[in-house]
């Protein structure tokens, strides 16, 4: 059981890096003055926040305690806004077989308690997969174009 527990903790701080990789992704787009997008991935930053504090809440009630490790966020560089949106659909699909991976695991334990947990990080990362997926195509159609990238960057301030 400890070992489920400690990939519990382990997804906690993966949630947290992602959280920074979102952050490292809004400043190159605040940089490049696309304010929507920006304001996008702010929200995302919170979001996987409040994913490591779900986690995190479950760890300690659970009586397994909390232990963080240092948090790397990559380089923030980036090629293009397309690629900022194509990498975080592949971080995305990383955290779906992580978060199946410890589904697989928590069945091979039975525990319930954790599947309970989990079963919301299942239904939720088919929306993060959908959400990133779809705006990745939206910007391979736009091609770089800014008149598109614009509209876009209006879009996703109303996130």
């Amino acid at each position: 059981m400890s070992k489920l527990y400690d990939n519990l903790n382990e997804q906690m701080n993966f949630e947290l890096e992602s959280a920074y990789i979102y952050a490292t992704m809004s400043v190159y787009l605040d940089a490049l003055n696309m304010k929507g997008m920006s304001h996008f991935m702010d929200e995302q930053v919170k979001e996987e926040m409040s994913h490591a504090a779900k986690f995190k809440k479950f760890l300690q009630e659970t009586g397994h305690g909390v232990k963080y490790r240092s948090l790397n966020p990559g380089d923030g560089k980036f090629g293009s806004i397309e690629e900022v949106f194509k990498k975080a659909l592949a971080h995305e699909k990383v955290v779906t077989s992580r978060i199946h991976n410890l589904v697989k695991e928590a069945r091979e334990e039975g525990d319930q308690r954790v599947l309970n947990l989990l079963a919301w990080f299942v239904d939720e990362q088919i929306e993060e997969e959908d959400t990133f997926s779809v705006l990745s195509e939206r910007l391979e159609r736009i091609a770089g174009q800014w008149n598109g990238l614009y509209i876009l960057d209006k879009e996703l301030s109303a996130r």
